[in-house]
This record gives structure tokens, C-alpha cells and sequence, in this order.
């Protein structure tokens, strides 16, 4: 009896309760925090092979602002219709703060910064971006989703040392092509991946997470994981390449 009743209390908690979905119908808003850290942020402006060779002309920002933590925030907004398509829109800003005394003089932006002194560095990297995904399989427990972004980037950098200021702005659209695929553990958790970015010879972008979601009763959910942003650009007017890694907590809800 007591083996009997507790298959009962199984098989009814398994089917009253839905399995996760991926992206349900309707609309749904994401509220995404944590802490950053920064493991490489290269800097030069002007770009040109001789002015690298110089001590000074390309410059780490990790060093000057150290790794981190900093904190961070996303927010992002979607709609989802006939089970199979789904826009997007993300505003993701970041922005690192830090100061201390150069070893090296630094050129940057036709000015410099002298050895010895302490040196103020900003990095602002704000993205937003519209999107369009598809669902291209679902069978239980996969779901995949494939699509594209356009990101406007509103990126500077800003050094200053006394009464020497230089900084270098940067802002334009960049393409992304971008994935998700999500598999359900269980009827209530999933682990999710969900990418955007593109490589070009002149430089590459990579925003990368790695969630594991559990999703309330209605249809709402909190997720905890990683996430890395990669990339920058090589031309003759800039070098720049940074990577970011991420600790998240989100929410998300759905109506």
C-alpha cells in the first residue's frame, strides 16, 4: 500500500506539473546582475605596426583597473509568437573604473602619460541590441533556435593624469549571428546556452552564457550561471580586445 500510494503521488506530481519551455508564448522581461572580472583589456589608438613596437603605445587597461569584481546589469525584453518565432531587445551597459601608478610612459590619442604618476582609466562598452531567433528543432528534452542581431555599440576609453586627458569613442553597428539551445533535466530545471557573435578578419564578438533555469508555476523563472564577452578590433585606426567573464543571477517573467 504504502509503495502503491507513493507511484500515485509520483506519477500525479509528474503530470500536473508542465515540463519547462524554452520560450513560451507572449511576451517576457529579464532582469540579469552580478559581478564582472576582466582577464585581458589591450589598448592602442592610433594603430600602426611601428607605433606598436613601442613601449607605452599599446597598453593594458586590466593593469591600470585591475581585474575586478565590478558590478554589472542587463535588461532585455521579448516576444514570442506561434511557438516558433521570437524578437529580442537587450540593453547590456559595462562599464570598469580604475586607477594606479604606470611603470611606462603611455601614448594614447596623440597625448602622454608620464611613468610614475597615477593614471586614471575608464571602459565603457554599452550594447544594444534587436534580434530575431526561430526554433529550428524541438523534441523533448532539446529545443534549438538559431538567428540574428544588430548591435549598436556606444564604446569609450578615457585616460587622465593631471591635467592630460585623451579618450577614444567608438560607436556603430555590428551583425551578430546568434543561438540558443536549451535541454530540460528535469520538469522544473533546464540548462541553457545562449550565444551571439561573429568574427571578421578585422575583428571578432563573442557574448556567450551558460544558464542552469528553474521556472516557477507560471511559466516564470530564476537562472544562476556564467557568462563571457570576447572580442574587439584590429585596423588602422584602433587596437582593442578585451575579455570578461561574468557571474549572473536572473529573473525573468513572463505574461
Amino acid at each position: 500500500m504504502i509503495k502503491r500510494s507513493l507511484m500515485t503521488a509520483l506519477v500525479t506530481f509528474f503530470i500536473a506539473v508542465e515540463p519547462t519551455h524554452a520560450y513560451g508564448n507572449g511576451y517576457q522581461v529579464e532582469l540579469e546582475a552580478g559581478g564582472l572580472l576582466q582577464s585581458r583589456n589591450l589598448m592602442q589608438s592610433p594603430n600602426s605596426a611601428s607605433a606598436a613596437m613601442q613601449i607605452g603605445n599599446r597598453f593594458s587597461l586590466k593593469k591600470i583597473q585591475g581585474s575586478g569584481p565590478s558590478p554589472y546589469l542587463r535588461i532585455s525584453a521579448a516576444y514570442t509568437w506561434n511557438e516558433k518565432h521570437r524578437v529580442h531587445f537587450l540593453y547590456a551597459p559595462l562599464k570598469i573604473v580604475g586607477n594606479k601608478r604606470i611603470d611606462n610612459n603611455i601614448s594614447f590619442q596623440q597625448t602622454i602619460f608620464q611613468a610614475d604618476g597615477q593614471v586614471r582609466a575608464l571602459y565603457r562598452f554599452d550594447s544594444y541590441r534587436v534580434g530575431y531567433r526561430y526554433k529550428l528543432y524541438d523534441s523533448d528534452p532539446w529545443q534549438f533556435w538559431i538567428g540574428a542581431t544588430i548591435k549598436l555599440r556606444d564604446a569609450n576609453v578615457a585616460l587622465s593624469q593631471g591635467l592630460a586627458r585623451a579618450n577614444r569613442a567608438n560607436t556603430g553597428p555590428v551583425p551578430l549571428l546568434s543561438a540558443y539551445l536549451r535541454k530540460s533535466i528535469s520538469p522544473k530545471w533546464s540548462v541553457i546556452l545562449d550565444a551571439e557573435g561573429l568574427a571578421s578578419p578585422q575583428g571578432r564578438a563573442l557574448d556567450a552564457a551558460a544558464k542552469l533555469r528553474y521556472e516557477f508555476q507560471n511559466g516564470s523563472g530564476v537562472s544562476v550561471g556564467y557568462r563571457t564577452l570576447e572580442g574587439g578590433a584590429d585596423n588602422k585606426k584602433i587596437y582593442t580586445f578585451a575579455w570578461i567573464h561574468y557571474g549572473l543571477i536572473a529573473f525573468d517573467y513572463r505574461f
